[in-house]
């Protein structure tokens, strides 16, 4: 077995690192426009469930809502427009609620009185809901059995709400029958 020697080589040479000079970067342009803070932005203590995911149609839904505003603002109801207000809290009531409504893209129309209804296809059924300036009245036949919510505008408990909500939407897809009343 051999062993292995080391000797000394005057050929390795140390060199001395040359100076580095640090210099302070310049100070970057901030955009100072205030957004929502993500879910990101919270402190784990501060999360207090999952983060909304949009259904897929919402982004059609707010184009359909926002293209059947009246400019007329003065008989907007009267002749089948929606008026900003009712089309502002259409716009909110889909925000919170589309994840927990049934997945296909509802049917819009515009009631008599310039409420905005939204009808939704199940397996078990169809969900109306009739979005009106104080209050979203949410009903299903479930099964030939009437299943109906009244939500107050604006939304006081979100959780709630959509609580409410899923149940009727797990109604028209399971077929279980139950009423939820508000």
């Amino acid at each position: 077995m051999r062993t292995a020697t080391a000797q000394a080589s005057s050929e390795i040479r140390f060199h001395r690192p040359a100076e580095f000079r640090f210099e302070s970067p310049e100070p970057a342009v901030v955009d100072m426009t205030v957004a929502e803070p993500l879910p990101s932005d919270n402190t784990l203590n501060q999360i207090s469930g999952p983060s909304l995911i949009a259904a897929k149609w919402i982004s059609v839904i707010e184009r359909r809502i926002r293209e059947s505003v009246s400019n007329d603002i003065t008989n907007a109801d009267e002749d089948g427009w929606l008026t900003l207000e009712i089309a502002a809290r259409a716009l909110s009531f889909f925000k919170a609620t589309s994840d927990v409504l049934p997945p296909a893209d509802p049917y819009l129309y515009t009631a008599m009185n310039g409420d905005l209804v939204a009808e939704f296809e199940g397996p078990h059924g169809k969900l109306t809901s009739v979005i009106g300036k104080s209050a979203v009245i949410a009903f299903a036949v479930v099964d030939d059995n009437v299943v109906k919510t009244t939500l107050s505008l604006p939304f006081e408990d979100v959780v709630k709400v959509r609580g409410e909500l899923q149940r009727i939407t797990e109604q028209l897809r399971s077929g279980e029958h139950g009423s939820v009343e508000a």
